[in-house]
């Protein structure tokens, strides 16, 4: 019998994932079913079960490497610049450039929908709190490297960032970056930051 490498194995759990994101985004979490994997995936069905139990198995999966890309994207932006207003530019370019997202519906749908379930919300919860310590990094980092001088508290500034963030990628996805203003409302945020975070050099990067 032929020995099947770590690699392979890898490669066909991000093949299942992919498909499970593709009828996620098509049909919606709640109305997925297992077999709707399976058919996009073009795996036998236990060779999917072989991986996951569950959709919502998969969608644990996707959250899971959704949150570790970001924390990864926020770690190779401090290493990138020497400046941490030029982190935050750059991720809010991000932001802007990723607002069309189908995705991010998804995500919502999910929590929305599973609000009476007091596990998922833990799990919202533990996500929200992850989120929080990433983005207070930045704050902190700037605070410690005498770039940043707060005149709000940090924990304040993070949870209004991150309430910006969601609001304008949902509402972007449900209408359109031209309808809700994306761009001007990023412009918005900045000028906020910089009063907030007491930014007092922003040359370099």
């Amino acid at each position: 019998m032929p020995k099947v490498t770590k690699e392979h194995l890898l490669k066909r759990r991000m093949q299942i994932l992919e498909a499970a994101k593709t009828v996620f985004c098509r049909k919606g979490f709640e109305p997925a079913t297992m077999q709707d994997v399976v058919d996009a995936s073009g795996m036998s069905r236990g060779g999917v079960y072989q991986y996951f139990s569950s959709t919502e198995e998969m969608m644990r999966a996707l959250l899971a490497e959704s949150d570790q890309t970001f924390e990864q994207f926020i770690d190779s932006l401090i290493k990138k610049h020497k400046r941490l207003w030029a982190v935050l530019e750059e991720y809010l370019e991000d932001l802007e450039g990723g607002a069309e997202n189908s995705f991010t519906l998804v995500v919502l749908e999910y929590f929305v929908s599973g609000w009476r379930t007091e596990e998922r919300k833990r799990y919202l919860r533990k996500r929200y709190e992850k989120a929080n310590v990433i983005i207070i990094r930045i704050f902190e980092e700037g605070v410690k490297r005498g770039e940043f001088f707060p005149v709000q508290p940090i924990e304040a500034i993070t949870q209004f960032v991150m309430n910006v963030n969601d609001g304008v990628l949902i509402e972007s996805v449900l209408l359109n970056d031209q309808t809700v203003g994306v761009s001007n409302q990023i412009s918005a945020l900045k000028m906020y930051l910089k009063q907030a975070l007491g930014v007092k050099d922003q040359e370099g990067s």
